[in-house]
């Protein structure tokens, strides 16, 4: 098992030319995205909309209370003829009636769908305040890795930079050289174009630089073609312990995501199955009606007082529906119980291949972290030797592309280090506390 170990490797910001850049560390981006990212703020809305959605009303074991009035009126020109023989004639026949009630209608049991609608409107609220942290981790873990990406091309910038100052120099030793008459002047030629493609390597660099910036703007909400001075350096972290396999199921909310849809869909079972059940209900309430009428033999009405009613509604043949939905919700349950172990398989071996991608990430570092020192010496040898010519010039650029490939391969294992880390990180939970 690794040491615990914490490496500060340092990263100079290479200066792109633009003008007007502003700082931003590393912290800063996680804080921006976490504030603006669109992902971010969806799945905040989304998880605010489960939490009001978890009440008992909703769950249906409220009353439903109303306050009800109606108001009507007719003023008709009437005639009518009565049994006795008699008529009746009002051109003026005024009528007007008014009413009111307050009413009360509650389900008192309903086969228990009431109680279950509930504990899914709990684990609803559950898995949506999961699935918010679930997106501040990959927020934080896409900042983090496109961050270190930009550093990595600004360090690949220096490494080429400093290829193009040391075939520079040699360029500058072959032509003096060549003018004295103490070499040919194909090393001059050859140093020459070994400058030239240093320069073109760097504006295609630099290009890549600003994609990438790109990217990172996007990520943190930010205007399009801003680019910014980065920290000085990343912390790596060789010292990472693997999670036991127990724990990390019970914190990685990937998979604690499935195991709510799971339980759901069982709790949709139970409730396909209440429709077997009865239900109780009563309604009721106060009630006022009022009524004049200039015709007829009504001429004035009026009551008032409570009313209510219990019934009850027992299922004996639905067409078969309720077997049917019994049937169907069973099925999504088994089929979100599988779901639920595919993804625990998929996230054990996810983590089994993100930490041994990590292990290799840190001896690769450490390798290249050695290695570096070899080729500095080996190039300030070369420097040498071709200074006072003992050394070629085929020599001396060996050298420095070795110095070169050297450093782009250090900075490539830092970044690939700082990835795998921060995917492990983000499997146990573990980069938003």
């Amino acid at each position: 098992m690794l040491k615990r170990l914490t490496i500060i490797l340092s990263l100079g910001c290479c200066v792109i030319r633009v003008t007007a850049q502003e700082r931003l560390s590393l912290q800063d981006a996680v804080n921006r995205a976490l504030q603006y990212n669109y992902d971010v703020r969806i799945a905040d809305a989304s998880a605010k909309q489960a939490k009001a959605n978890n009440t008992i009303g909703n769950a249906g074991m409220l009353p439903n209370i109303n306050l009800n009035g109606t108001l009507g009126g007719s003023d008709y020109n009437t005639h009518n003829k009565l049994v006795n023989g008699e008529t009746q004639d009002n051109a003026a026949a005024k009528t007007y009636n008014y009413s009111a009630s307050a009413t009360l209608g509650w389900t008192l049991f309903d086969g228990g769908r009431m109680f279950l609608v509930k504990k899914q409107l709990d684990i609803e609220e559950l898995a949506g305040n999961e699935q918010f942290r679930l997106q501040l981790q990959a927020t934080v873990s896409r900042v983090i890795q496109v961050y270190a990406q930009v550093l990595w091309q600004q360090k690949q910038l220096i490494a080429v930079d400093t290829a193009a100052a040391l075939a520079r120099l040699r360029m500058d030793i072959s032509k003096a050289k060549f003018e004295t008459g103490a070499s040919p002047k194909t090393d001059y030629l050859q140093a020459r174009v070994d400058y030239n493609a240093r320069q073109a390597d760097s504006l295609a660099q630099e290009a890549n630089i600003t994609q990438s910036f790109d990217s990172l703007n996007v990520l943190i909400g930010a205007e399009q073609y801003t680019t910014y001075i980065l920290d000085d350096s990343l912390v790596l972290n060789t010292a990472l312990e693997p999670a036991d396999r127990q724990l990390l199921e019970d914190v990685n909310l990937s998979l604690s995501i499935y195991r709510r849809s799971a339980d759901v869909s069982k709790l949709n079972e139970r409730i396909a199955k209440s429709y077997r059940l009865p239900v109780l209900s009563i309604n009721g309430g106060y009630y006022y009606n009022y009524s004049r009428s200039a015709t007829g033999f009504l001429l004035f009405g009026r009551s008032y007082g409570p009313s209510g009613t219990a019934g009850i509604s027992i299922p004996l043949f639905q067409g078969g529906n309720i077997n049917r939905q019994i049937k169907v919700a069973a099925l999504q349950s088994m089929r979100d119980e599988l779901l639920y172990e595919k993804q625990r398989t998929v996230l054990n071996n996810h983590y089994r291949s993100a930490w041994r991608n990590y292990e290799v990430a840190v001896a690769a570092y450490r390798l290249q972290y050695d290695n570096i020192k070899y080729a500095k010496e080996n190039l300030d040898v070369q420097e040498a030797r071709f200074k006072v010519g003992a050394g070629t010039t085929l020599e001396a650029r060996e050298a420095e592309n070795s110095y070169t490939q050297a450093l782009i391969a250090l900075y490539t294992a830092a970044y690939n280090l700082k990835v795998n880390e921060t995917i492990v990180l983000e499997l146990e939970n573990k980069l938003v506390q």
